[in-house]
């Protein structure tokens, strides 16, 4: 096919395509505007940026920011605060909106069922302001509602540290997992009532019974749905949180809690070291993109399935 055939084949898809373009064009903005236009920012982390001299006139000082990062005392227990929180929370979230999303498309009573769908999806509204003053409420140790029923019911004699370094890892998972497992079902709800309903009639006269569908049918189904949000959500594995580990920190969790985005806010914000907080920033998104992209990589080679 020659050029010139080529360019009037795709002014002829331009013309007739027209309207669609143009109902393009505020999205394009949007994306030019808010996304693309404000990465020019980042070259902050490359320089000793300052207010008075602006950001092309900041000294430029290369990897310094990146090179105090990764050799600051607090570089480890960040990171290791920050993957652990956002592990548990991956692992159990996902695990939770399955089973979740599994056992409302098994209901029959569509009342229920809409009842048991509402509810479940009410906590994801909720600000983290809220829920953060609702759990420092009910774990508080005195007088609190969870340690007045604990110790109600002889399950332990003193009241129960839940916002507390050693437990906190642990309650932040839990919060986390009641505010997103019923917003993150709704995706798998819809992965699961899109499959074909003669394969379950198949498996009923070869006598499968409910767990066997669910094993056999359900799961491998769902699971190209499950491996593009799982590649989706390991690129954001450094993203543990903000609102929850800053509204619950205390001088008693407060090395346990910190996480990479509380980090960048403290040294970003509060102390003014914008070049430096910059310079954390980049680095998490940087791994983010790598993580997703060897994630892609091994579902491709192992799975047979990707996101691209």
């Amino acid at each position: 096919m020659s050029m010139t055939l080529r360019r009037k084949i795709f002014f002829n898809r331009v013309k007739k395509q027209k309207f669609h373009l143009l109902a393009l064009l505020p999205f394009l903005a949007y994306l030019f505007i808010f996304r693309y236009y404000p990465m020019y920012g980042v070259t902050i982390a490359f320089r000793n940026f300052s207010f008075r001299r602006g950001i092309m006139g900041s000294e430029w000082v290369g990897l310094r920011y990146f090179e105090m990062f990764f050799r600051s005392p607090s570089f480890n227990r960040v990171m290791v605060n920050t993957l652990a929180m956002s592990t548990l929370s991956l692992i159990f979230v996902t695990t939770l909106s399955i089973t979740l999303a599994i056992m409302i498309c098994e209901m029959r009573n569509l009342i229920y069922k809409r009842v048991i769908q509402t509810i479940s999806y009410l906590p994801h509204f909720i600000s983290w302001v809220v829920v953060a003053g609702m759990a420092m409420t009910l774990f508080s140790i005195d007088g609190g509602p969870i340690n007045n029923v604990l110790m109600a019911l002889g399950l332990t004699d003193s009241p129960v540290h839940f916002l507390d370094a050693s437990m906190i890892w642990g309650t932040i998972t839990g919060l986390n997992v009641w505010k997103s497992i019923g917003w993150g079902s709704i995706i798998y709800i819809a992965s699961i009532t899109s499959i074909d309903q003669g394969l379950y009639e198949a498996a009923i006269i070869d006598g499968a019974g409910k767990f066997k569908q669910i094993r056999y049918i359900t799961l491998p189904s769902i699971l190209p749905t499950i491996v593009i949000l799982l590649i989706f959500n390991l690129g954001y594995i450094l993203n543990a949180g903000f609102e929850q580990q800053f509204f619950l920190r205390n001088p008693r969790n407060f090395q346990r809690i910190e996480v990479i985005d509380t980090y960048i806010f403290r040294y970003g914000l509060q102390m003014a070291m914008y070049s430096y907080a910059a310079a954390v920033g980049l680095v998490k998104s940087v791994v983010g993109l790598i993580l997703v992209i060897f994630a892609n990589m091994f579902s491709r080679r192992v799975l047979k399935m990707g996101l691209f």
